[in-house]
């Protein structure tokens, strides 16, 4: 189990943010129960319901980061490693999952800091991925709009999968550069389902 703590690495006029922990953990820890539920609770406060009391909403990510604020979970990021396909090329991703802020506690850096600690351990991942109905945040932080996104992927409806779909994702589709060479060009195969 990997356990970290450490300060937001930005500075806030708030005062409770200095006391702010990250912690990362592997799918089975001890520490599970208690947890899982503040995660269910965090992830259906802002999606509206849509996890149904799931710490996940189409798959379980590999890791999370979860931002506490003494005992309350204030934010959650989920971490996807996966190779994808983009024309001939194989590029290695961080799929971005459920990033997502308590309601109270937005607007005070929290799910900047978690994709930024997300990003930061990518190991080696040449891209991070996300999928963005409201891009600001992932703009901020460097992200760009692939608008040529012709994207094939495995959907998964109700904890079913029932079909491989292809799509124009161009208006949610968005990437960052973290190592190499920029994204290339080319219909894109998520080799699984949406992050």
């Amino acid at each position: 189990m990997l356990q970290e703590r450490r300060g937001l690495p930005f500075a806030s006029g708030r005062s409770w943010i200095r006391h702010m922990r990250f912690t990362g953990h592997s799918v089975a820890d001890s520490q599970a129960p208690s947890r899982d539920a503040a995660i269910a609770g965090l992830l259906d406060a802002c999606f509206g319901g849509a996890h149904e009391g799931r710490t996940f909403f189409k798959q379980v990510p590999h890791r999370r980061l979860l931002a506490w604020n003494g005992d309350g979970l204030v934010g959650h990021v989920g971490m996807d490693l996966r190779a994808v396909r983009v024309d001939e090329a194989t590029v290695p991703v961080l799929g971005i999952v459920d990033l997502c802020v308590a309601p109270a506690a937005r607007r005070q850096g929290i799910g900047t800091a978690l994709l930024q600690a997300a990003e930061e351990r990518a190991e080696g991942q040449s891209f991070a991925l996300a999928m963005a109905d409201d891009p600001r945040l992932y703009h901020r932080a460097g992200y760009n709009l692939i608008h040529a996104a012709d994207v094939t992927f495995l959907a998964i409806d109700e904890l079913r999968c029932h079909s491989v779909v292809r799509r124009d994702l161009s208006e949610v589709f968005m990437v960052k550069r973290l190592a190499g060479n920029a994204w290339p060009d080319g219909p894109i195969d998520l080799l699984g389902h949406l992050f």
